[in-house]
């Protein structure tokens, strides 16, 4: 099994509309959460790189789609957190559409990663999104984060209630925890991600 070196990732771009998506050949994973999920935690801990993808004091206020390059013919996509607390009605709302217009369209969308507090279950809008990539087929990676702020029996329990939770959807999901201070749950993560990049790569 070949893995991919994350360590020479680099933003390329931000954009607000889906109308400025270009047309790209390669394979984007894309990044989905809630705000205060942990998504730009784990983009700097799968690059190395802690400067790379900005994590905000403020929960809700990033308004822009990231694109940060792996290699040339692959990219990860950093969708600003659900709940937008600190912005207006109007922009919430275009986000929401910029969200499922992609999550639709995208033709070189491959996979999606959504990241949840483990803390809490997952909400409705991770719900909403699992029934449009039903439709899609794209297999798709849920990420428990923050699972050093639980025990190893709740974090087991939390996991095992998901995987259950989810079970009628009849989907092709992976479940795992992750905590940055644990080198195992970054190194799942990168063998998820470079097994969707080969898989689609060869194809």
């Amino acid at each position: 099994m070949k893995y991919i070196n994350f360590n020479k990732t680099f933003f390329l771009k931000s954009i607000m509309n889906y109308y400025e998506l270009k047309y790209f050949s390669g394979i984007e994973i894309a990044f989905l959460g809630y705000s205060n999920s942990g998504k730009s935690s784990i983009i700097n801990c799968l690059s190395n790189n802690n400067k790379l993808a900005r994590v905000s004091k403020s929960p809700g206020c990033t308004n822009t789609i990231n694109f940060f390059n792996v290699l040339l013919d692959f990219r990860l996509v950093d969708f600003p957190g659900y709940g937008y607390s600190k912005i207006d009605n109007f922009t919430k709302k275009l986000l929401e559409k910029n969200i499922f217009f992609y999550l639709k369209n995208r033709k070189c969308l491959k996979a999606i990663v959504i990241l949840s507090d483990i803390r809490f279950s997952i909400k409705s809008l991770d719900k909403i999104t699992l029934n449009i990539l039903k439709h899609s087929l794209l297999p798709v990676l849920i990420v428990l984060t923050k699972s050093d702020k639980v025990s190893k029996y709740n974090k087991k329990k939390k996991l095992l209630h998901l995987r259950n939770e989810i079970s009628s959807l009849n989907m092709n999901i992976t479940i795992c925890s992750f905590s940055k201070f644990n080198k195992s749950d970054i190194f799942f993560i990168k063998n998820q991600l470079s097994i969707w990049y080969f898989l689609y790569k060869n194809k």
